[in-house]
């Protein structure tokens, strides 16, 4: 919509509600001639004529007051549109489309979502669980969790809760093997390899500034972290897997931890994505404070 346009019809509506050109200049604090312009402007654009003008008086042409007509229910739907839309950014309520890691979306957002949905009951959400890497911009996401070193700097990020990754193992594998008290043992070892971390087929360790990438073997590997956990818990190797995924099975005994001193690289902590921090709607400011609160307990 152009400028000029809107000020053509500016110019039409007042000269009609007020009768005549010099009242509607008054109205709209103009000189008679420019309303006269833009007036005449608006007829030679539309190709016909909307006001028959006499010596006496100024009245809307038939062609004139359906015109005028729709662009007043034009307006009004306007105006509709904008007091809905402050209404929105000030009331928590409307649609938000949440992509977050399958896994990670399984096993702690699902138990958040929930309440959130309780205590706003006028917000709905949409919850994407997948590995794939999704562009909030371009796919049309409100908001993302993702886990790790950040990429896109187009977005801003809140820091949800710290994690690492672990290695772990079954109790009755250490029985039937040969203690692992440092990295290069992890050679002799069977262990259970995760295909989409970014740096296999090594494991990257460090502690005290000393890194150590080891190259391991393996007799199973897998992009499917939960069947990696079965195989480690029935003792099949060893598993170098992130905490919020194996709390469970370190908490009953199913797993248990080797070379605890011993820190993996590349990943540090759960963070919420947000396209922009400007003119957030309630909406979103809703979400974001619920699982800040939420993570702000810790979960694993």
């Amino acid at each position: 919509m152009h400028d000029d346009d809107y000020r053509q019809r500016e110019a039409f509506l007042a000269v009609v509600r007020a009768g005549s050109f010099s009242a509607g200049a008054r109205d709209l604090g103009r000189d008679v001639s420019v309303v006269s312009r833009r007036v005449a402007a608006l007829e030679k654009r539309l190709g016909i004529r909307l006001l028959e003008r006499t010596t006496r008086r100024i009245r809307p042409t038939e062609e004139g007051l359906r015109y005028r007509q729709k662009i007043e229910l034009a307006d009004e739907l306007l105006r509709e549109a904008e007091e809905e839309a402050r209404d929105l950014a000030a009331r928590p309520a409307g649609t938000i489309r949440l992509t977050v890691p399958a896994s990670f979306g399984r096993k702690w957002v699902v138990q958040a979502l929930p309440f959130f949905l309780k205590a706003y009951p006028d917000i709905r959400i949409v919850l994407h669980c997948s590995d794939r890497y999704v562009d909030l911009l371009g796919d049309n996401f409100d908001m993302a969790i993702r886990i790790g070193v950040l990429k896109d700097s187009r977005l801003i990020a809140r820091k949800l809760a710290n994690t690492s990754r672990i290695l772990c193992v079954a109790p009755d594998y250490l029985e039937r093997h040969s203690p692992v008290t440092h990295p290069q043992d992890l050679r002799k070892h069977d262990c259970l390899g995760f295909t989409p971390m970014h740096s296999w087929p090594e494991w990257r360790l460090e502690k005290d500034g000393q890194q150590i990438a080891v190259p391991v073997k393996t007799r199973y590997e897998s992009d499917e972290m939960d069947g990696l956990i079965l195989a480690a818990q029935s003792g099949m190797g060893i598993l170098l897997a992130a905490n919020w995924l194996v709390q469970k099975e370190l908490a009953e005994g199913s797993l248990v931890p080797v070379l605890s001193d011993w820190q993996a690289t590349g990943e540090d902590g759960v963070w919420l994505m947000k396209p922009s921090s400007q003119l957030q709607s309630a909406k979103i400011s809703a979400l974001t404070d619920w699982l800040t609160s939420w993570f702000s307990t810790p979960r694993w």
